[in-house]
């Protein structure tokens, strides 16, 4: 009897292990989708996953951070990577996530909701609070840490929802936008498909701006002054502060050489006033 429950133990464990290689497989193959490449090229690649997330748990971002040998012909063909650092976000709502009622009601709330300004608001007047806990001081620097991250994550998700609030909301910037946008622009369609996307067509550029990554910066800009007409003109600091968020995200606040960088009370109110002035001109110049 004992030998036929050993038999069973072990012949169950074998087809759990399998059930689990078939699904970690299955998984692989998403994410290989999501970042542009093959399976077979993912499975050439090592990887580390962080997140960036709020002091409540909630996710932002998952950060994948490529190991230092990894083939570089293969992550060049990765969507959205900075190649120098050899990392990419991918946002919560990937992968599965996009067919959950909860992106939909996300995405929904995007196109109709003009409170994009108070919501952030409200994270930076919380991070501002946040500043003065009194802590000891190993506490404090990993405290400093989070809200820097947690500052630019808000912003980053202000700049997101506003861009595409203004633009589902207007006929003449969503052609704006077509005409600007390459990848957008060149989507071929059937003659059925333009009927189709017509009843949903909000929804379709709200997902495809969604999906974009705002925390490239570079592509932020660009998009805001040829589609909004917003220009963010000296903007050096998010520059320096999105770096800095790389060292708090992928090494606890540590530079490369495992120095811990400077983020101080000081440095993250200054953050905060740069953010709301920036967030004030882009509602206001909106609001014209």
């Amino acid at each position: 009897m004992a030998l036929v429950e050993k038999g069973e133990i072990f012949s169950m464990s074998v087809s759990k292990r399998k059930y689990e290689e078939m699904l970690e497989e299955q998984s692989d193959k998403e994410l290989a989708s999501i970042l542009g490449i093959s399976y077979d090229e993912l499975c050439q690649l090592e990887w580390d996953v962080d997140t960036n997330e709020s002091s409540d748990g909630l996710i932002y971002d998952y950060i994948y951070t490529f190991r230092d040998d990894s083939n570089l012909e293969i992550l060049k063909k990765i969507q959205g990577i900075d190649i120098e650092g050899r990392y990419v976000y991918l946002q919560p709502w990937e992968s599965d996530y996009y067919e959950s009622d909860y992106y939909e009601s996300e995405i929904a709330w995007y196109i109709e909701s003009p409170k994009q300004l108070s919501v952030l608001e409200n994270h930076l007047n919380s991070i501002i609070s946040l500043t003065k806990i009194v802590v000891d001081e190993p506490t404090k620097i990993d405290l400093f840490v989070m809200l820097h991250a947690h500052v630019i994550a808000a912003m980053e998700e202000f700049l997101s929802g506003t861009f595409i609030h203004e633009i589902t909301n207007s006929d003449e910037l969503m052609k704006k936008l077509i005409e600007t946008d390459p990848k957008i622009g060149e989507k071929k369609l059937t003659l059925k498909d333009i009927y189709k996307e017509n009843e949903k067509i909000k929804t379709t550029v709200a997902k495809y701006l969604n999906d974009l990554t705002f925390h490239r910066l570079n592509k932020t800009k660009e998009m805001y002054k040829q589609v909004l007409d917003i220009d963010f003109e000296n903007i050096g600091w998010f520059f320096k502060a999105i770096d800095v968020r790389h060292h708090c995200v992928h090494r606890a606040g540590s530079d490369k050489e495992g120095k811990k960088v400077d983020i101080t009370k000081e440095s993250i109110i200054e953050l905060v006033g740069d953010c709301r002035e920036l967030s004030t001109l882009i509602s206001s110049e909106i609001g014209k």
